[in-house]
């Protein structure tokens, strides 16, 4: 049986994702097959779409198949919301069906020493996480009076449909790293299974005070201090998720009109960014609004070996090139993914609450 650790050849922290926006490749910047690896983009099957086939036999304008690069890699390395919550992790390779982690549970009970007695031993429960790889495919196709007619009209209509292809494989992605893969051990931010209980709340917090606010904020807090102790100080680095429609609570003042929530989150946690996404609307068991609260950069709180993050989005290939034919009448292209959604990592950094009521 073999334990070969697989090789994580690219990890990029939501912060990071955040800060750094979308990568542009111009024809100034030499990228290597290597270097685009790293990102988890494969064109290893695709050299001839970089050069393009003759185009007296398809009629697609040259200049469609051999500048898109650049165009593409920029729509591709456009964050999206699980980019910027979870990072992004280039691990494994396209054909994989699991990823898997080692983890192992210590437990130890020290005893009062004496010359006679037993020594008491400390142990631990081995195990190991699993996830299935899920991967989805898009293509498109250029018909021969289609590309000459619309080539003369000033549109690249080739390039416009591979840019769609990559934006459409990137939102299946986001989508399985919210919400999973029913059916599958592909888990997603909203139900991964190492995840903590939801808190439930009696507040709604899109219309309640800024003492209410403060007072919901303050008990997510202190659930992190109750599963992280002393180890959690002020100045770490946190991610406040909330839904959509929430970034009006930010502007809530407290009765002197003196103080905005995001005035008192700014100076009680420097180190906070928040994060809104679609996905937390009615995300609850109920229904309800839900929020997450997650310590960033906890690498330095445990000896662990895994990536410095609380959890990663594992994605074996974001954009896979599964090749090009060009046909008598069209020219097709056809591209996957890969993903293996969410895995939290360290549970205790993360806690979560609805943050409405469902009547």
């Amino acid at each position: 049986m073999s334990f070969d650790t697989s090789e994580v050849k690219f990890h990029m922290t939501g912060r990071q994702a955040q800060r750094r926006g979308p990568i542009y490749l111009t024809a100034q910047k030499k990228a290597s097959y290597t270097d685009l690896a790293q990102l988890g983009m494969d064109f290893s099957a695709m050299d001839s779409a970089l050069i393009g086939p003759a185009v007296a036999n398809g009629g697609i304008p040259e200049s469609a198949l051999t500048t898109w690069l650049a165009g593409t890699i920029r729509a591709l390395t456009t964050p999206n919301d699980i980019d910027e919550i979870a990072g992004i992790t280039t691990v494994g390779e396209f054909r994989d069906e699991k990823l898997k982690i080692r983890v192992f549970e210590r437990f130890g009970r020290a005893e009062r020493y004496s010359d006679g007695g037993n020594i008491p031993l400390a142990g631990g429960n081995p195990g190991v996480e699993e996830r299935a790889v899920a991967r989805f495919e898009q293509g498109f196709s250029v018909g021969y009076l289609e590309g000459n007619r619309l080539s003369a009209a000033g549109y690249d209509v080739a390039n416009e449909k591979r840019r769609a292809a990559a934006e459409s494989l990137d939102i299946s992605r986001n989508l399985v790293g919210m919400r999973g893969l029913a059916g599958t051990l592909t888990y997603g931010l909203l139900n991964d299974p190492n995840l903590s209980a939801m808190r439930t709340t009696t507040v709604n917090w899109a219309n309640t005070t800024f003492e209410n606010l403060v007072n919901e904020f303050t008990a997510l807090r202190n659930l992190l201090d109750q599963q992280m102790g002393t180890a959690l100080s002020d100045d770490a680095q946190f991610v406040f998720v909330l839904p959509t429609g929430y970034r009006g609570i930010m502007n809530m003042y407290n009765t002197s009109g003196q103080l905005s929530f995001k005035q008192w989150l700014t100076d009680n946690y420097p180190n906070l960014r928040v994060k809104y996404v679609p996905g937390f609307v009615g995300a609850g068991a109920d229904g309800a609004d839900v929020c997450y609260l997650i310590v960033e950069g906890v690498a330095n709180l445990d000896e662990s070996d895994i990536v410095d993050a609380t959890l990663i989005q594992a994605v074996p290939a974001r954009f896979f090139a599964l090749g090009s034919k060009q046909e008598v009448k069209e020219y097709v292209e056809d591209f996957a993914n890969a993903t293996a959604g969410v895995i939290v990592v360290r549970p205790w950094a993360i806690v979560r609450s609805e943050v409405s009521v469902v009547e």
